[in-house]
């Protein structure tokens, strides 16, 4: 798995089954580019998987990259939300 991003994703709904409640938060990988999605319960933040300079980074590392990358990013890439995941696979 060579081709991969970070992701934080801020959950904004709680689950109605009670699985995750807003506010929560977690982080993974995936195949998708760089930007902000919209999701169904929340928004997933992906960065390049350069921009975490650990080679097994823990979740609260990612999390503060990603913080750090689109708190100074000039331009956001939103990505459309008719894009799909490939796959998304938690760490």
């Amino acid at each position: 798995m060579e081709d991969y991003n970070y992701f934080v994703y801020f959950v904004g709904i709680s689950h109605p089954d009670g699985l995750f409640k807003q506010g929560d938060c977690g982080v993974g990988f995936t195949n998708s580019g760089p930007g902000i999605r919209d999701c169904r319960y929340g928004t997933m933040y992906v960065i390049p998987k350069k921009s975490v300079p650990h080679n097994r980074p823990s979740a609260h590392t990612v999390k503060l990259y990603a913080i750090k990358y689109f708190s100074s990013e000039s331009v956001v890439k939103k990505i459309k939300p008719e894009e799909e995941i490939h796959w998304v696979k938690t760490i």
